[in-house]
């Protein structure tokens, strides 16, 4: 069943990171996984987020026109997958990709985010590598002047630079250490999403990003593991 969200909760970072972290530890159990991610199976985002000053119902992504994947990669690592503007976890965007190849009804995804399409988690989670210095006023895109930020948090933020907007309360990073943004399972996701559900991506998109964040184990883990579907 579809659920249309067109308002993402307060608790919306919280809520869904903890979700897709346990479908993610049920695994192998395919079965598991799936009653774990019932609670938001079927949302779609069919709202708006304002963009300096417009409307945006897809993402913008400003930043990694300019920027490698590999740097991106080494950006969500050094911040250790959390958003360094409202402090809360992230997934990246690959990871969350495998979890949608597994069931892509219940956490549906489309590459460009047109609206009603893609589940608002996408919005919620999904990790930036953003200029601090805009790229615009001369910020170079070298890591140092890179930051993590939710797509949300990103899109909202626009061209202004992240030490300009309003100061939250960050999570202390000592709570947070153990998180990893579910790398340690994303290897698992891709051979569970190569067994059923359909795949969202070139063949190779995830062999990519498990190499660009240096999980070349997992990577061989994968091109071991057989495919049937």
């Amino acid at each position: 069943m579809t659920v249309a969200v067109d308002a993402l909760p307060d608790d919306a970072v919280a809520l869904y990171s903890e979700t897709l972290a346990g479908v993610a530890e049920a695994l192998p159990s395919l079965e598991l996984a799936e009653q774990r991610l019932a609670p938001i199976a079927g949302e779609v985002w069919t709202g708006t987020l304002t963009l300096h000053g417009t409307a945006a119902a897809g993402i913008t992504d400003r930043s990694s026109r300019r920027v490698s994947d590999r740097t991106r990669a080494r950006v969500f690592l050094r911040d250790g997958f959390l958003c360094t503007y409202c402090g809360g976890r992230t997934i990246p965007r690959c990871v969350l990709v495998a979890i949608s190849d597994v069931f892509p009804e219940a956490l549906p995804y489309y590459a460009h985010y047109r609206r009603g399409t893609v589940h608002p988690a996408y919005w919620a989670l999904a990790p930036e590598a953003d200029h601090k210095l805009a790229h615009a006023s001369g910020g170079s895109s070298d890591v140092d002047n890179l930051t993590t930020l939710h797509a949300m948090c990103n899109t909202r933020k626009s061209s202004l630079a992240a030490e300009s907007l309003p100061q939250v309360q960050l999570v202390p990073p000592a709570t947070e250490t153990s998180w990893d943004g579910l790398l340690s399972r994303y290897a698992d996701l891709v051979i569970a999403g190569n067994h059923r559900g359909r795949r969202h991506s070139a063949s190779g998109y995830h062999l990519q990003w498990l190499q660009r964040f240096d999980r070349q184990a997992d990577a061989a883990r994968v091109l071991e593991a057989p495919i049937s579907r």
